[in-house]
């Protein structure tokens, strides 16, 4: 991008905060592993919807990159993860903040197709999201703990050296455990505060069982009109893997996510 296309951006984004045009976004939070690129896949064949898969990890957790996971204690999304927002936010200066918001407009004001972020690198940022945009609105996409901690030891474990070089594989899970218990007490404390037009809960169980009907309410808490163009004989639940938890293993689990796994509703 040309200095002259970031002057244009910039003076957009503030025109449009001046005479309050300015489009919100509706954020889709959640633990990852929770379904959300299946969502994200689905919403993408919808015309009226601009979103995409890239999380914005870098916008978000700053503290997060590779060389955060050379650092004793690892910093990273899953493990420390609450030292790693707090070296994030650190870096939310007021400067920052404004750059962010500019980011954001930007990608917004190139269509008028209603705009949606999904990431789970927001988690613990929240309230501090809310306050640059006080209107806008959340998708909280969850699933069952178990799936959840099982998905990310399977994806992040064996790809990370750092995760192998400081836990065994059945640390690690609980790890994941810890950070999905804590990630759903704080997106539950945050809906809290939220009015009821701002916030859509929805399960993954519940999205794989009645994928359309589940969509189209989804659809009109977002206030979009047009239709997904999906199939959506495609979506199956893959929430049987769960069984393949050593029932010690899942016990410690079980512990770990009591809190968060009853306040879903999940036992």
């Amino acid at each position: 991008m040309t200095a002259a296309e970031k002057i244009k951006h910039i003076l957009r984004s503030y025109f449009n905060r001046l005479l309050n045009r300015r489009q919100d976004p509706i954020f889709i939070v959640g633990t990852g592993r929770c379904g959300s690129t299946l969502l994200v896949d689905i919403l993408m064949t919808n015309p009226g919807i601009q979103i995409d898969q890239n999380e914005q990890y870098d916008w978000f957790l700053q503290a997060a990159n590779d060389e955060g996971k050379k650092h004793n204690p690892v910093y990273s999304d899953i493990v420390n993860y609450d030292i790693t927002v707090k070296k994030s936010l650190e870096q939310w200066t007021p400067y920052y903040k404004s750059k962010l918001r500019i980011m954001m407009d930007t990608k917004m004001s190139k269509t008028n197709k209603r705009f949606f972020l999904k990431s789970p690198a927001i988690t613990f940022m929240l309230p501090e999201l809310h306050q640059l945009y006080p209107k806008a609105k959340y998708i909280h996409l969850y699933r069952n703990g178990f799936a959840v901690a099982r998905s990310w030891f399977k994806k992040e474990y064996f790809r990370v050296k750092e995760y192998q070089e400081n836990f065994t594989e059945d640390a690690f899970i609980l790890e994941c455990a810890k950070y999905y218990n804590a990630s759903i007490l704080a997106i539950n404390d945050f809906f809290e505060g939220l009015d009821e037009d701002q916030k859509f809960s929805l399960s993954y169980e519940e999205l794989t069982e009645d994928p359309e009907a589940k969509i189209n309410a989804l659809l009109k808490f977002s206030g979009v009109e047009e239709k997904c163009e999906f199939d959506f004989s495609q979506v199956k639940s893959t929430n049987f893997k769960i069984d393949k938890i050593e029932e010690n293993l899942k016990s410690e689990l079980h512990r770990i996510m009591n809190e968060s796994l009853k306040s879903l509703h999940y036992i």
